[in-house]
């Protein structure tokens, strides 16, 4: 692999499709609030490990972020 990896953190998938970028992922959460709420630090990191995820995966790969509910600890 070349070159710095990125992945973009998208509110906007359908336009963050026509920027063809390398990877993304698909927030649920509002605008300006890419990492959720402010002070929501369980949250902000759960968004970055999985943007973490999405840096190891190849080129071409766009995920959805979805909360864990219940014992599901992702």
């Amino acid at each position: 692999m070349e070159g710095i990896v990125t992945v973009m953190v998208t509110l906007l998938p359908e336009v963050t499709a026509k920027a063809n970028v390398p990877r993304s992922l698909h927030v649920p959460f509002r605008l300006g609030r890419p990492l959720g709420e402010p002070f929501d630090f369980e949250t902000r990191k759960k968004v970055v490990k999985k943007l973490l995820d999405v840096a190891a995966m190849p080129s071409g790969s766009h995920e959805k972020y979805a909360e864990a509910t219940g014992s599901d600890n992702h």
